[in-house]
């Protein structure tokens, strides 16, 4: 620990280096203008952000007013509506006290005046007067007086049944006057001098005339509005479609709010009876309870509603506070790089030359820079390294002194050099045109375009010389590998060939002589007899085969099969290879569908080629497929005109690894010596290559498991058209 008082140690080399960048840094010029215009920036975004905020509270304050008023629009005309109607029914009850008629069931005298009554007051719908007994003794209406009781209204239970004389609201019911619409029933106690219940006095008010007012001043494009009945029953709700709320009370948080003060305002999402214009939708609500009557009082307003000026305006002012930022950001941007411009071309001008010569010493081939005149200008390290002289004795030197012939010829060529020991060793020499003067560098034949340059433009040539001894030596070496393949090959072919022809003979004459013996033209046999016979004769059949398949793949890698050209019709040679594998796919349980039809085509091809390649695919596909399994043949002409012919089975399936050397010679994909399935590994391979001469491809679409599907193309002009008779050996038309 250092002793108090003694002087502080010196920081790390790191460290006060990295306190050094950081002050140079910070004394910049560059770095004081790029901070300048980002503190401009954030002061201007930063203004703006707070304008949009304040913008935002406001315009919430003029939400939350706004449905304030339109509760208190809502109450007034509900307040106005009531006491008239209360007011009205107090005259009725006085007009029936007065009149002599008023207690005589459908007086018509107090028809009209009701009718009168009615007819004055704008929200009312039907006035009724009901007897102490439930029936209705009179009414507004045209239609006849009801003749059911009515005393199971509740607007007629509600003043029965209670001890006030006030004014009682119901809920809202269909009329039975007026079908299809709904009412709210005002009504009160009708009583006599003595105070007895002589029935009840009822207003119908229309809901729909009781918001015509505020319907007139456009409140369903915004909020919406609720009156209701203490008890929470909804009389009103507008506008129509909202999907507000069945029952207030279904609104905890408007209920609280009435519990805890009669007038307040909340924000809240409206909870709805199912999708619609208002349900879950974050609002203002303003709730009241209106003085000296039973309503409540619900004005919504959506918090997206009451924010869309501002959001308006907050888009205006993100468009300006974005265009100030980009502005701001691109002048700061332009004076710092203008300022900074001259420092960086000089650090460039020692970073470029730094890094030039650290590409050139670290590159493995030589390169030699010489100016028109052919005089070296620098020698990198490789280049030392192969010619064994350094760079200081061979500034200024001729290219010559390297590459006696390098102005001789043509870019990009094979030379000899000569190293310091006198050792010429071959080279590749590559020129390419650098330009000082600030052209772009090209690829150059030096010196032949040197008379083009001007004078005082100059021209810097850069020499790349590879060592090519090895590369000579191995090319050397492929030729020689190349030439004695080709030897082995063509020994190959001819010891083949040969054989294939000795091995025929002695077996042609096997097969015919086992076929003698089996037709016991010199006697009988007895069945021991007869089963060597037929086993010599299948043995020698099947090496004969083999022979043929090894003689047929011998002619095609030599490039000697030749076609033998015909017209041939393909469900002829389709049905005749099937004749050759019906009794094998018989014997092993294999089903086999033809679907070459007699209409498939008639094609230009080589007959026992054509014929050969159908009957590989076909054995291969019974070869290859289980106990009951099926083999499916499909032919026909595709939209170009082309012949195509697909042989498609349920067999065991090819690997995917195999399928590279799917149509290889002699490969197998089981190679072991135990494999299940015998073959030569011919028959595909040969069948490539006989459809190949044909100008055709031949295809497989396989999965293991799943079986295989190969599919025969024959170009356009290899069909024959059906319209041109054929005769003798015609060519064929397209």
């Amino acid at each position: 620990m250092p002793v108090p008082g003694s002087p502080s140690p010196p920081l790390p080399r790191s460290a006060a280096t990295l306190a050094g960048a950081l002050r140079g840094r910070l004394g910049s010029v560059r770095f004081l203008m790029t901070a300048s215009g980002l503190a401009f920036i954030l002061v201007v975004n930063a203004l703006i952000g707070y304008g949009m905020l304040l913008g935002r509270r406001e315009a919430l304050d003029a939400g939350e007013r706004a449905t304030r008023d339109l509760a208190r629009m809502l109450e007034s005309q509900t307040l106005r509506t009531a006491f008239s109607v209360d007011q009205l029914l107090r005259d009725l009850a006085f007009a029936l006290d007065t009149l002599p008629d008023g207690a005589r069931r459908g007086s018509p005298a107090i028809h009209d005046h009701l009718r009168e009554r009615r007819d004055s007051f704008a929200e009312l719908a039907d006035l009724v007067v009901v007897g102490a007994d439930g029936f209705a003794l009179h009414h507004s209406a045209e239609a006849p007086l009801p003749t059911a009781t009515l005393s199971d209204r509740t607007y007629f239970a509600g003043p029965r049944n209670g001890a006030g004389q006030g004014l009682h609201v119901g809920a809202a019911i269909a009329s039975r006057v007026r079908e299809g619409t709904r009412v709210i029933p005002f009504s009160r106690r009708w009583t006599d001098r003595d105070g007895g219940f002589r029935g009840v006095l009822v207003a119908m008010v229309d809901p729909n005339r009781l918001a015509a007012t505020l319907e007139s001043r456009g409140i369903d494009r915004k909020g919406s509005v609720i009156l209701a009945l203490a008890d929470g029953t909804i009389l009103l709700d507008r506008p129509p479609g909202h999907n507000g709320p069945v029952r207030l009370t279904d609104w905890p948080a408007v209920w609280q709010a009435l519990a805890a003060h009669d007038e307040a305002t909340i924000r809240d999402a409206m909870p709805g009876s199912g999708p619609g214009l208002g349900a879950g939708i974050d609002s203002l609500v303003s709730v009241r309870r209106v003085q000296g009557y039973p309503f409540v009082i619900v004005a919504t307003l959506p918090v997206g509603a009451a924010l869309a000026e501002w959001r308006r305006d907050t888009a205006a002012w993100t468009a300006i506070g974005t265009v100030m930022t980009i502005a701001i950001a691109l002048l700061t941007a332009f004076v710092v790089r203008q300022h900074a411009r001259r420092e960086e071309d000089q650090a460039r001008l020692a970073r470029a030359s730094r890094r030039i010569r650290g590409i050139l010493d670290s590159m493995l081939d030589a390169v030699v820079t010489f100016d028109s005149a052919g005089r070296i200008v620098t020698f990198n390290r490789a280049a030392e390294m192969m010619f064994g002289v350094p760079e200081r004795e061979m500034i200024g030197q001729p290219i010559e002194a390297l590459i006696p012939d390098a102005r001789g010829g043509a870019n990009d060529r094979d030379l000899t050099a000569i190293r310091r020991d006198g050792r010429a060793f071959p080279v590749g020499f590559t020129v390419s045109d650098l330009r000082l003067g600030g052209g772009p560098c090209a690829p150059a034949s030096y010196p032949a375009s040197v008379g083009a340059l001007r004078p005082d433009e100059p021209r810097i040539y850069v020499g790349v010389i590879r060592d090519m001894t090895r590369r000579k030596q191995q090319e050397a070496e492929l030729i020689a590998s190349k030439t004695q393949a080709e030897l082995g090959n063509r020994a190959k072919s001819e010891f083949l060939a040969n054989m294939s022809h000795e091995l025929r003979t002695p077996l042609n004459a096997i097969i015919g002589f086992a076929e003698v013996l089996d037709s016991e033209f010199f006697g009988a046999l007895n069945d021991r007899q007869k089963s060597c016979i037929a086993d010599i004769h299948d043995s020698g059949r099947h090496l004969l085969d083999i022979v043929n398949a090894v003689l047929d793949m011998s002619k095609l890698e030599s490039g000697q099969f030749e076609l033998c050209e015909e017209a041939v019709e393909a469900h002829e040679a389709v049905g005749q290879c099937l004749m050759m594998v019906r009794d094998r796919a018989a014997a092993g349980g294999v089903a086999i569908h033809n679907e070459a039809t007699a209409a498939v085509a008639t094609l230009w091809v080589d007959r026992r080629a054509f014929k050969q390649v159908i009957l590989n695919l076909l054995s291969n596909a019974v070869k290859f497929t289980p106990n009951g399994g099926s083999i499916t043949i499909t032919a026909g002409l595709d939209k170009d005109g082309g012949f195509a012919l697909t042989v498609a089975d349920t067999g065991i399936g090819i690997p995917p690894d195999f399928m590279a050397d799917l149509f290889q010679p002699f490969r197998q994909a089981e190679n072991a010596a135990n494999r299940r399935y015998e073959g030569t590994g011919l028959g595909l391979s040969i069948s490539k290559n006989f459809i190949d001469l044909h100008g055709g491809t031949l295809t497989c679409r396989s999965a293991p498991g799943a079986g295989t599907a190969m599919r025969v193309w024959l170009p356009a002009e290899r069909v024959i058209d059906r319209s041109i008779k054929m005769g003798g050996h015609a060519a064929p038309a397209a």
